[in-house]
């Protein structure tokens, strides 16, 4: 995974299509992790990486945080081959497309 804060993979299996992203991000817990300093926002959250997975047929999304950035790479770069293997087609992998 570059620099990019989100990476993204969609899979389709027979007329459904599957999300599964890889995010770095800043957790903010409440309003005193943000700091307004004239037009300048400072946040002091906490820092972290976690696999998003989206499945229609199971409902609600589901994330998992991890401890290093390896991991979680580790992790979703399994979870694409799981799914190829059980004869999902990636239709899409790569950054967000914004427009």
């Amino acid at each position: 995974m570059n620099n990019q804060s989100t990476h993204l993979t969609i899979l389709t299996k027979n007329s459904l299509f599957s999300f599964l992203g890889i995010v770095k991000a800043e957790l903010v817990e409440d309003m005193d992790d943000i700091e307004f300093e004239g037009s300048e926002v400072k946040v002091n959250g906490k820092h972290i990486i976690a696999i998003v997975k989206h499945d229609p047929r199971e409902g609600q999304p589901f994330l998992k945080q991890y401890d290093t950035s390896g991991e979680a790479l580790k992790s979703y770069e399994d979870a694409i081959t799981t799914s190829l293997d059980r004869g999902w087609s990636v239709v899409y992998r790569g950054l967000p497309m914004y427009g």
